[in-house]
């Protein structure tokens, strides 16, 4: 089946978006490197840990997890298991690809909504914070949502094109 030019445009977009989250998890990483070498040297020369480290840990590898899992789906990089599959003919295989993305698609739907639902609860009626640092939780249950959104419409669009190489291009480096 051929995409049409819409599908295509938008398609595109959504590479373009998931390329920037990508390169702001790849930032997220660097200043999760420099907290960790920076506790460890504290350790070291002062013997104390630099306090809140574990906090900032936790929180950056929120942000480093969901705004790069969308790239490895867009890379199609995850991995499976293919032992009773590829014993199917072509089709076959594209039918079933699309249901398993159609529902992963529902599932990271899902997800998202109710991790955006959740976010909320953590802004109102007060907004809770982390213990040590009293960093607002919120920000980081917003970036699952979006992450897993961002995930749902990217296995959405796969399952319009289940076998990898049905597309012409993949997203760019």
């Amino acid at each position: 089946m051929k995409p049409t030019k819409s599908f295509e445009t938008f398609a595109r977009g959504i590479h373009g978006l998931i390329r920037v989250l990508t390169w702001v998890a790849s930032g997220t990483l660097g200043i999760m490197i420099l907290f960790v070498v920076s506790n460890v040297l504290s350790r070291f020369l002062f013997g104390k840990p630099l306090p809140g480290t574990i906090e900032i840990i936790e929180l950056v590898t929120v942000v480093i997890v969901f705004f790069s899992v969308a790239y490895t789906e867009a890379k199609r990089a995850h991995i499976y298991v293919e032992i009773m599959v590829r014993r199917l003919s072509r089709r076959a295989q594209a039918i079933l690809a699309s249901i398993m993305y159609l529902l992963a698609a529902v599932f990271f739907a899902a997800m998202g909504w109710r991790g955006g639902v959740l976010a909320w609860s953590y802004l109102f009626p007060r907004i809770r914070e982390t213990y040590v640092l009293s960093i607002p939780i919120a920000p980081f249950l917003f970036v699952i949502a979006f992450g897993s959104l961002v995930l749902a419409v990217e296995t959405l669009i796969h399952v319009f094109h289940p076998l990898p190489d049905e597309e012409k291009k993949e997203i760019s480096h």
